[in-house]
């Protein structure tokens, strides 16, 4: 067997593992709350075996690559602050996680069957979510939040996938600009049932992408600072008064996310090079629901600045080398499906935890997959 050979079989073993782990959590409470509240362990050691599938160490120091660099500096600093601050070991896996696929989504290329296969998971997720389960908002037996990072987040898969099988045949602009307004309207209706008002956000970030917003990159600070600034604004509004009686499908308008924010950016002002860590019940004993419920700050909170603004520097890295795709449907749907994410990733921590961080990644590896073949085609 040769090496090509070797490293492909070795790819379909840890994609089966990926796929496994994304179909029975998106489609089992149970795994869902065992497994997506803390960075599974054998995620972590899974994308290492992708990461020596496909990269050479050697040659990373040999041609000095700043990203491999800046990626094993992230960890390193990260595994520091954690054991400086006395946090949970589960952050790590966290952070390690996601900086390793910031790195890997555009090294790692996965040809057209294999990316088949996430877009048939995705398919088959969405399937169960929009025909065969019947969960609404008044279930209050169950979270629809989660229910609407599941169907958003898959959709971003399916929608990218249909796209970039679609595109090398030539079909006009309108065909996909029909086909996506017609799948989008299907998923907005399911959301909407479900009253998740972060994600209705993100599906009409994700239009206002596709159709409207200029595919620049000087467009990528402004979605990150926005998704950023966005806390500050809740915060500002409820210390003020502006939105006490401000009730959105029957919840508050910020649903105690702004006293979160305020309570967690108190105790992070005090530690920002390391971060508060994970331990929450001694770093915020009072907060009755300790989590972040925002991506970014998530990682800003937990981790500190300088492990955050490499991870800040990887995204706006592999964000704006999508932008480098020439077909325009392609190009748009990806940076659409990947500011989508940005947008719901405002309200949950989603994104940066399992199994939603290997969907992100697979959004970058469709886009990515591309570039080699319309080199080949412009030969």
């Amino acid at each position: 067997m040769d090496r090509e050979k070797t490293r492909k079989f070795f790819d379909w073993i840890i994609i089966t593992v990926f796929l496994l782990f994304i179909l029975a959590t998106m489609t089992t409470l149970t795994l869902w709350e065992r497994f997506t509240y803390i960075a599974p362990p054998f995620i972590f050691i899974t994308l290492c075996a992708l990461f020596l599938n496909h990269i050479s160490i050697k040659k990373c120091f040999q041609t000095k690559e700043y990203e491999f660099f800046l990626l094993c500096g992230g960890i390193i600093l990260s595994g520091i602050n954690i054991i400086l601050i006395k946090s949970n070991i589960g952050a790590f896996f966290t952070i390690a996680d996601f900086l390793l696929i910031l790195y890997l989504a555009n090294k790692v290329h996965f040809d057209r069957i294999q990316l088949s296969a996430f877009a048939l998971s995705s398919f088959i997720i969405l399937f169960y979510w929009l025909c065969i389960s019947k969960e609404t908002y008044e279930n209050i037996a169950s979270n629809p939040n989660g229910a609407s990072l599941i169907i958003f987040t898959n959709f971003g898969i399916f929608v990218s996938f249909f796209v970039y099988y679609l595109y090398r045949y030539q079909l006009p602009k309108y065909f996909f600009h029909i086909a996506i307004l017609l799948i989008l309207y299907i998923i907005a209706r399911r959301i909407l049932s479900l009253h998740c008002r972060g994600v209705l956000l993100a599906i009409a970030a994700w239009a206002g992408t596709y159709y409207i917003l200029p595919k620049k990159k000087y467009t990528i600070p402004f979605v990150i600072g926005a998704s950023l600034l966005m806390p500050v604004i809740y915060v500002l509004l409820w210390k003020n008064g502006a939105v006490d009686n401000v009730f959105v499908f029957g919840k508050r308008f910020a649903s105690g996310r702004d006293i979160i924010w305020y309570e967690f950016f108190k105790v992070f002002i005090q530690h920002p090079i390391t971060g508060i860590g994970s331990n929450f019940d001694a770093m915020l004993p009072d907060l009755y629901l300790k989590e972040v419920h925002h991506a970014l700050l998530d990682l800003l909170f937990i981790h500190g600045v300088p492990v955050f603004l490499i991870v800040l520097y990887l995204m706006y890295k592999r964000i704006s080398e999508v932008f480098t795709v020439s077909s325009i449907p392609l190009k748009s749907v990806c940076i659409a499906s990947i500011y989508g994410i940005l947008t719901s990733g405002t309200f949950e921590n989603h994104y940066i935890v399992s199994p939603y961080n290997i969907l992100l990644m697979t959004i970058f590896m469709i886009a990515y997959t591309a570039l080699p073949e319309q080199i080949e085609k412009e030969r």
